[in-house]
């Protein structure tokens, strides 16, 4: 997660991107694991900790190569579109009988 800010390299002058990185990491990670649980409860009837992590897990790649273009409001819709990717590719995986053991998808 930290590795997003520490790629600006130095602090000296870059401190503004540093703080927008990890501004733009956080709220696409927060976005992603609360789509993620939510549509696990309306999709499982529970609350699905495994898919909630993978959720963040979804959010922070989504994210990763743009986070230090990106507004923050854009973080947010990267992370809700990120877990929604994920979760259609788990029910995909479950559908389709494909043996996804650490359920990454």
């Amino acid at each position: 997660y930290g590795f997003n800010c520490g790629s600006t390299l130095a602090i000296s002058g870059y401190g503004n991107l540093a703080s927008k990185v990890a501004v733009t990491t956080t709220i696409a990670a927060s976005a992603a694991v609360v789509t993620g649980t939510t549509l696990s409860k309306f999709t499982e009837g529970h609350w699905d900790l495994g898919l909630a992590m993978n959720s963040i897990l979804a959010g922070l790649v989504g994210v990763t190569a743009s986070c230090s273009v990106v507004d923050p409001w854009m973080a947010l819709l990267i992370g809700i579109s990120s877990s929604v990717v994920y979760i259609g590719a788990h029910y995909l995986l479950l559908k389709l009988r494909i043996d996804d053991p650490l359920d990454a998808a």
